[in-house]
């Protein structure tokens, strides 16, 4: 059944785990709710809103779903309606803590209590409190990638993948930021409202919520800079490392081109000189290589190599 209630102190919650005929039909003639929001809970909102209507408060959330190994996040969307005696949460996808609470509640009557002691405000309040909670998991998460990450740059050995795994890591910080960005206004326009169904002392409670998600915005702004810095010093890495083997490369080159050219020469089929005894040829050689190995090792003791 996609639609479960508890009722308690004169408050009902509408628990709804699915949107089907049932649910609409009950959202339109029931309630009377707006059609356009209605067709907002048939459909898929792009981002977190809110509507404030003479009777009720419409509002949509977004709470992330990261999925590992890949650069995408995707969301669940919780569609919430707020009246004077009633709450409706509406999930599109499974929110787990949100399930948990309401079996929680339904199974507790202590919780249940505490739950639906004032208004239906308030049970809104402690539903976002224990979904927002959950915003650990992304920090979380972000942190533990992150501390890998700047293990793989600073480590013995360069990965050629690093760079790679940085910018799916920021894709991600990025997707968070574009699901929770939208929610600091919806929680700022909650926690400053005032109409006859949520009581102006409930304003320091959703204020709260706003701090939740502003703390989690401004975590993901900081880790966004520190993982652009953390590309500059892994490109910087990989180019040094370039650079030596060049470095490498053009110096062993240079010191086989006197080798090279004599070969070159004495290969001719022409009277050159000391070509008369073979002997004096491979001095020759002995010299230049000699002393190409000693510019190596004069290069090597100025640090130049």
């Amino acid at each position: 059944m996609a639609i479960k209630t508890i009722k308690y102190n004169n408050i009902i919650w509408y628990h709804i785990d699915k949107v089907d005929d049932e649910v609409l039909s009950l959202l339109r003639k029931e309630f009377n709710f707006h059609p356009l929001d209605v067709k907002d809970v048939a459909g898929e909102a792009e981002e977190s809103k809110i509507d404030v209507y003479d009777k009720y408060i419409f509002m949509v959330l977004h709470f992330p779903v990261i999925i590992r190994g890949q650069a995408r996040v995707e969301f669940i969307e919780l569609d919430i309606f707020l009246g004077k005696d009633f709450l409706v949460t509406i999930q599109k996808g499974r929110l787990k803590p949100l399930k948990d609470m309401y079996y929680k509640i339904q199974n507790s009557v202590k919780y249940r209590k505490s739950c639906f002691d004032k208004d239906p405000g308030y049970l809104l309040y402690r539903i976002l409190e224990v979904l927002y909670n959950q915003n650990k998991n992304v920090t979380s998460y972000i942190l533990n990638r992150l501390y890998k990450l700047e293990d793989e740059v600073y480590g013995d050995e360069i990965d050629e993948n690093t760079a790679k795994r940085i910018a799916y890591l920021r894709q991600k910080i990025l997707s968070l930021k574009r699901i929770f960005d939208p929610q600091i206004e919806v929680m700022s326009s909650l926690s400053r409202l005032k109409t006859k169904f949520l009581p102006a002392e409930l304003n320091v409670y959703f204020d709260d919520i706003d701090d939740k998600i502003d703390k989690i915005t401004n975590f993901l702004d900081n880790q966004k800079y520190v993982l652009k810095d953390l590309l500059e010093v892994h490109d910087s890495l990989v180019t040094h490392k370039t650079n030596k083997v060049i470095k490498i490369l053009t110096v062993f080159s240079v010191g086989m081109l006197p080798l090279t050219l004599l070969s070159g020469i004495y290969g001719m089929n022409i009277a050159l000189p000391f070509s008369d005894r073979p002997i004096n040829i491979w001095l020759i050689f002995l010299v230049l290589f000699l002393l190409v190995i000693g510019v190596i090792l004069m290069m090597k003791r100025k640090k130049l190599l």
